[in-house]
């Protein structure tokens, strides 16, 4: 009796609906399909019937009547109207002068069926409405199809109706392609008619096109002279932008006295007699010419154990081909760094005295007699020359290039084996030859490895020098900005164990790689979320093997799989597709040697 009693009571407390009673908090979800389509299938309805319409566009002659509901939907311009007090949305009508009758029901079409077809004919016509009338989506569609259809012809004019129509996608591929086809374009009479902007943006690029540094500065006269009277104003702004001091000496003194009057009358000579200077006193030393003036090559040199046989070779990334280089009378002691910098290389620091070469046996000496000193090797020229020496004697340090300068980080300066890592960290300027001490890291890293991205510094090593079988593992993670003298530790989780004098630590396209030599595996690193991601592994490469990154791709060379088994393998790693090929092999097998990037001007090319 109590249950049937609790039933009816139960049965009672339910919502009645209709006089059936339906059971508590029982929820059905209706989701229609197609609803939005459905919509807009009915507005246009209304809009073909003439029904229900609250608003018209007064352009030209013609009124057009439409709803302010799918105006406000579709146009960032109109919804701005309705939103604010705006006479317009009082007087349920807008005066439109800029476009015409025929774009205004083209945008209403749009709006109404969420479609339309962009051609040749109209897309002009579709892209300064939907720029006037901020419809974004269909902005981006024009913006596409533009892009597709950059040419020769019309890449200027392009980059003309970007900016009037403030497409800053279409800009950029358009700017792109004229930079790419720069030398193409000096034939075409467009080039005379392009705008000192547009002009002055691609001389400022380093992607600029050009076979030699010399034909920009022809393109700037061309350019100039078409419309003297006009341009001679613009002509030190563009000069300044012609890299000069990449110019031969007797290029620039021809160019001064060719052009005397003019360079005089535009207040120009100053400029170019600074840049003459500037070759006969810093020749070489000045990174930024443009890759494609410049050869490039990976620059690989080594001294054996008996500090006597040098080996030294080049490889022509280009063409695949490697070139044993003559005797450099390079010094390079146990325990120094080695980096490129313009068409140089700087040699910093070591041990003198009979040390080991050898990583395993250098740290292990009872004594490091460290040396402050620093060199430098022209290759243009085979010479060996000493330079500024260093603030503080340092060995087993790193050093790398951003910002034009050259930072020597860690190491240890001169005293016992037990002597702590050096926390000292300084940059050097090539062209006032100046040291300075910079900002110091955070705490003591052994077998420090560092790479530049831009105007970070990478730098990554371990807290411990030895351990029982040498095998310390990498867990220091540094980042220093070049531009705010600023360390910070990253906490980056590395998804497994690694040794750190097993890794090699390379930039591609501003972004931090490791090769770690133990898994064959690479991975690139986000500093955005501070984390490591797997790109792949390289088929095998020896312990102590040489890396560098140049562009998108990583070189790993050479190595050893024991103590008498040296490679002479090359495997090349293609960031942009993740595949990896072997290429040329070195001319010798090597382990633990010095390899960088180095590049020339193509007049310069001593290899």
């Amino acid at each position: 009796i109590e249950e049937t009693m609790a039933n009816q009571r139960d049965y009672i407390s339910r919502p009645i609906c209709n006089g059936i009673s339906v059971p508590e908090n029982k929820i059905n979800s209706l989701v229609a399909e197609g609803h939005g389509q459905q919509i807009l299938k009915v507005l246009q309805k209304f809009r073909e019937q003439n029904i229900f319409f609250d608003f018209k566009i007064l352009v030209k002659d013609e009124i057009i009547p439409c709803h302010r509901c799918v105006l406000a939907a579709c146009s960032d311009f109109f919804r701005a109207m309705f939103e604010v007090n705006m006479k317009e949305r009082d007087d349920g009508n807008v005066t439109i002068s800029n476009l015409s009758p025929k774009a205004v029901k083209a945008f209403l079409d749009y709006a109404y069926t969420g479609k339309t077809e962009i051609t040749n004919d109209n897309v002009e016509m579709l892209f300064q409405l939907s720029s006037f009338l901020q419809v974004s989506l269909l902005s981006k569609a024009c913006s596409d199809f533009l892009i597709k259809s950059i040419d020769l012809v019309n890449c200027l004019q392009l980059l003309s109706l970007s900016e009037s129509y403030g497409s800053v996608r279409l800009f950029d591929h358009a700017l792109d392609f004229v930079q790419h086809h720069f030398s193409l374009l000096l034939r075409s009479s467009d080039f005379l008619e392009m705008n000192f902007e547009i002009l002055q943006k691609c001389l400022e690029a380093d992607e600029l096109n050009v076979p030699e540094e010399e034909s920009v500065l022809k393109a700037v006269l061309q350019w100039t002279k078409h419309n003297l009277e006009t341009r001679q104003k613009y002509l030190p702004n563009l000069i300044k932008k012609v890299r000069l001091h990449q110019l031969p000496e007797k290029t620039l003194q021809d160019f001064l006295h060719s052009e005397e009057h003019l360079l005089k009358s535009a207040n120009c000579s100053v400029i170019v007699n600074d840049a003459v200077t500037s070759v006969q006193n810093f020749s070489g030393l000045f990174p930024d010419a443009r890759p494609s003036t410049t050869e490039k090559y990976i620059f690989v040199h080594k001294t054996d154990e008996d500090g006597e046989n040098r080996h030294t070779f080049c490889y022509n990334i280009k063409t695949d081909k490697w070139k044993e280089l003559p005797h450099t009378h390079m010094i390079d002691l146990p325990g120094s760094s080695l980096s490129s910098y313009g068409e140089k290389i700087f040699i910093t620091g070591g041990c003198k005295g009979n040390c080991y070469r050898t990583v395993r046996l250098h740290i292990a000496e009872p004594f490091h007699d460290a040396t402050d000193q620093t060199w430098c090797y022209c290759p243009v020229s085979n010479e060996f020359s000493i330079a500024s020496a260093m603030k503080k004697p340092r060995t087993m340090h790193t050093s790398v290039v951003t910002l034009n300068q050259l930072f020597v980080i860690g190491g240890k300066t001169r005293g016992a084996q037990e002597t702590r890592s050096l926390l000292d960290v300084e940059s050097y300027n090539p062209l006032s030859k100046d040291w300075k001490s910079v900002s110091q890291l955070p705490r003591g890293i052994y077998y420090p490895e560092a790479s530049a991205c831009q105007n970070i510094i990478y730098v990554l090593g371990s807290e411990v020098e030895i351990t029982d079988a040498f095998n310390p593992s990498l867990d220091c993670f540094f980042k220093y900005n070049a531009m705010t003298d600023q360390w910070s530790e990253l906490v980056a989780e590395f998804g497994q164990f690694f040794h750190a004098t097993l890794i090699k630590a390379v930039p591609v396209n501003c972004t931090l790689y490791i090769c770690d030599l133990s898994t064959y595996k690479v991975y690139s690193f986000c500093p955005e979320t501070c984390v490591w991601k797997g790109e792949g592994s390289f088929e095998c490469a020896g312990f102590n093997a040489g890396a560098v990154g140049t562009e998108d791709k990583i070189y790993i060379l050479g190595g050893d799989y024991a103590p008498e088994e040296i490679t002479d393998e090359v495997q090349v790693y293609h960031s942009s597709r993740s595949e990896w090929e072997e290429v040329s092999p070195m001319p010798r097998a090597l382990t633990e040697f010095y390899c960088q990037v180095i590049q020339f001007n193509k007049y310069r090319d001593p290899w």
